[in-house]
């Protein structure tokens, strides 16, 4: 016999026979994903923000090949006394830790750079010397001072190894393997705690010892967050449900969304990256709201039908509840398919792919292993819904809806108040970012960047690599002084407060072996007195000195200059006019310029921040506005539904334009997700009115009233749940990863109350007749008919 039942009645009928079934097979995809979770790496260097094709990216590569560079860790010696760190304990102390540096088995002792290991250039009458600063430790100020003078009296290292005022010197080291650098940065910090200070401070710096201690920062993070964030979700569903299975059954959900968003990056080879520590947390809040909601209609169901069979109530239950718990979850995934689609950056491909898959399972558990729970279980009431009357939390939102609904007009001026507000924030948005601002102002690391910056040139290196037509070109006057006036120039530019080259040990040769006279550092005209240098040179010093500044053919050569910020707005333009000068001045046939370093591939990322964003927004809300008029099967709801998200992205955009939060990686990507899941609340109120109107046979305005105390306190708590999700993520201890959970945090926010004032005080104006207010609802038509015919069979 044929039966005129709906499919979602058949689908879930079908999941409520064999729920023993559905729950194994769930637990089965939770323990076979999060078993691949132990193998994530971590990956923290600011590389990860580009892909390994990218041509800023290979070129840097190429030249630290070239020239045997690698990302340093260096330890400031910092003193502000009478003579700074040109006193007999101040020095010793930097050949203490030179020598304790070396033994270290993980640092490459050939590559130790400090006033202990650099050879001073001077000329006597044999010719030229190559000498160390110091051989001996000094033992009084005199023998301090006789060094203070010689490591004054040579430019090159002013600046870049030791403070043009003498207060501060560095101590340079290599890692081998660039995974050994959390390690290395962990014994360096114990270095300096053990050292034999006399008043000195003494820190702990540099792009190695930035990703290193990032990967402190990742596990002290999730091992914090995660833990806060599941007991505040245990609460709130306590108080939500007052019931275990009402707690248990959102854990479990919780478990698949984070178990197959890890394990599967997991089992693809992808490594955690910094932006992706927030997945877990995000996705406790998020993938608990939908169980949230199917739990509170569920509770309703049986309050108002207690008559009725477990499986009638929970097949009801998820026949009301099926088609807004589909279309949020897809629109929720849209927010984050948008940030993996638009961005070229792998750590944000990454985090948008895996945190869409641990939304889609979680959608995919509360359509399947909530019923079969459920249905496995005996009806229990919940206290929260009772039948003698709505609870306090009911009651608040009713008298919200009451509010709200005498008050429309005031309602929409408020929320034009708030377009206009977000649209004059969205144009003073600027892209900002620094790879340093990832730490607190008060960490060890941050402090050393700090105290590096203000005494010596920065610690943020911009590299220009010189190729010449033919091999020992370097040596031509010609190419030599076209290169000294490349290093004149960044001079000039902001924050450039000074550059190295082969340029500067040539001056100094050229010094020495002329009576060591001032007027004489400058550039021979003869390129084969340029070339005996080198040959002098090595006949005292070792010949490998020069290994960084020019490869073994003379042919190439590297500039690096150093800048004291990092920040995008700042870095930029050092780049863009440095590029000027070597498109327009610097290049000719026989000598070419590029540029490459830290601050050019930070350079190159950043810039296409701002156009990641929109594009990331734009085709996101493209998507979920399709979504939606599919799902009402209306052009007009559409556009309703995505009315509140709109207001809360423009929120946000008017609150960074106010504080000045500028948009950096964390919060570049706060927009797309806030607009995917703050419609899930749209969605909700949409479907529930709808429902009330053309199938229940409520009057519109009426069903307006209804909304509140119902679905407006499932909308209460599944609000919380994501405001807390991401609300938790603002005590991160990575700036930029707190900055986005405050700022989404506020958008839900925002998109909740615009849900509950905004959208009903616009339907109860407009009146749409796609939620049933311009023809009467087939309910209401029903029982016109069905009085009508008992009319007629009166006498």
């Amino acid at each position: 016999m044929k039966t005129n039942q709906s499919i979602p009645h058949r689908f879930f009928f079908a999941v409520t026979a064999k729920p023993k079934t559905i729950m194994a097979l769930a637990f089965v995809i939770i323990i076979a994903t999060g078993a691949f979770i132990p193998t994530l790496t971590i990956d923290s260097r600011s590389e990860a923000f580009l892909p390994e094709d990218d041509p800023a990216l290979l070129y840097r590569d190429h030249v630290e090949e070239t020239f045997g560079l690698k990302d340093p860790m260096v330890i400031a010696v910092v003193n502000k006394g009478e003579h700074g760190v040109f006193n007999p304990q101040s020095l010793q102390l930097i050949q203490w830790l030179t020598n304790e540096v070396m033994k270290m088995p993980e640092i490459n002792r050939d590559r130790v750079v400090s006033l202990a290991t650099e050879d001073n250039i001077t000329g006597n009458e044999e010719g030229m010397l190559v000498e160390k600063f110091y051989k001996n430790q000094p033992e009084t100020q005199n023998d301090a001072d006789n060094i203070r003078k010689a490591v004054m009296d040579f430019p090159l290292y002013l600046g870049s190894l030791v403070a043009r005022d003498g207060s501060s010197a560095l101590i340079v080291t290599e890692v081998y393997d660039v995974n050994e650098a959390p390690k290395v940065y962990e014994k360096l910090l114990a270095l300096v705690e053990r050292a034999p200070t006399h008043g000195e401070q003494l820190h702990v710096a540099g792009d190695g010892a930035v990703s290193g201690y990032l990967v402190t920062y990742i596990n002290a993070d999730s091992a914090r967050l995660v833990p806060i964030s599941v007991v505040i979700i245990t609460l709130l569903c306590i108080l939500s449900f007052r019931t275990w299975r009402g707690v248990l059954i959102p854990t479990v959900i919780i478990l698949s969304a984070t178990a197959s968003a890890l394990g599967f990056m997991a089992a693809a080879g992808v490594p955690i990256y910094v932006i992706t520590t927030s997945m877990p947390i995000l996705l406790v809040g998020v993938a608990v709201a939908d169980s949230i909601h199917v739990l509170s209609q569920y509770y309703e169901e049986l309050a108002n039908h207690p008559e009725k069979g477990q499986r009638e109530l929970v097949v009801r239950t998820m026949e009301l509840m099926w088609r807004p718990v589909t279309v949020t979850t897809l629109t929720s995934m849209i927010g984050f398919l948008g940030i993996s689609i638009s961005s070229f950056m792998p750590s944000m491909q990454a985090f948008g792919l895996f945190s869409l898959i641990g939304l889609g399972v979680a959608g995919l558990f509360s359509l399947t292993f909530v019923p079969a729970a459920l249905v496995i279980l005996k009806p229990v009431h919940s206290s929260a819904f009772k039948t003698s009357g709505p609870d306090i939390f009911s009651r608040t939102m009713d008298k919200v809806g009451g509010w709200v609904l005498g008050h429309t007009k005031i309602v929409i001026f408020l929320a034009f108040i708030v377009c206009v507000g977000g649209v004059i924030g969205a144009l003073k948005l600027e892209v900002n970012e620094s790879w340093v601002e990832n730490f607190r102002a008060s960490e060890p690391i941050f402090l050393a960047d700090v105290a590096i910056n203000e005494t010596l040139d920065g610690s943020n290196t911009l590299d220009i690599v010189i190729e010449t037509a033919n091999k020992e070109d370097i040596f031509k006057p010609e190419n030599l002084r076209r290169i000294d006036a490349l290093q004149s120039f960044l001079t000039t530019l902001p924050h450039v407060n000074g550059s190295t080259s082969i340029v500067d040990y040539i001056k100094q040769m050229n010094r020495s072996l002329n009576e060591n006279k001032t007027s004489e550092y400058l550039i021979p005209d003869d390129v084969d007195l340029i070339s005996q240098y080198f040959l002098l040179y090595s006949a005292s010093g070792d010949p490998t000195d020069f290994e960084e500044q020019v490869d073994y053919d003379y042919q190439m050569a590297l500039v690096r200059a150093r800048l004291d910020s990092a920040r995008y707005q700042q870095s930029k333009v050092v780049v863009e006019e440095a590029q000027k000068y070597i498109d327009y001045v610097f290049n000719t046939d026989e000598i070419k310029a590029t540029l490459s370093g830290r601050v050019n591939v930070d350079y190159h990322w950043l810039d296409t921040l701002l156009g990641t964003q929109f594009k990331s927004v734009l085709f996101a809300l493209v998507l979920v506005w399709l979504l939606v008029c599919v799902s009402l099967r209306s052009f007009y709801g559409g556009i309703l539904a995505v009315i509140p998200v709109m207001l809360a992205c423009l929120s946000v955009y008017a609150f960074m334009g106010v504080m000045g939060i500028t948009l950096a990686v964390g919060t570049s990507m706060t927009a797309a997700i806030a607009l995917g899941i703050g419609v899930d609340f749209s969605i909700h109120t949409l479907d529930r009115i709808k429902l009330l109107i053309t199938d229940q046979g409520v009057e519109p305005d009426v069903a307006l009233r209804r909304l509140f105390p119902t679905t407006g306190r499932a909308l209460l708590f599944s609000f919380v749940a994501v405001f807390v999700g991401f609300g938790i993520l603002g005590l991160s201890y990575v700036p930029p990863l707190s900055k986005l959970g405050m700022l989404i945090a506020f958008s839900v926010l925002i998109s909740f109350i615009s849900s509950m004032t905004v959208l009903p005080a616009l339907i109860k104006q407009l009146k749409p007749a796609f939620l049933g207010y311009s023809k009467k609802c087939s309910v209401c038509e029903r029982n016109e008919r069905s009085a009508l015919e008992i009319i007629k069979q009166q006498p």
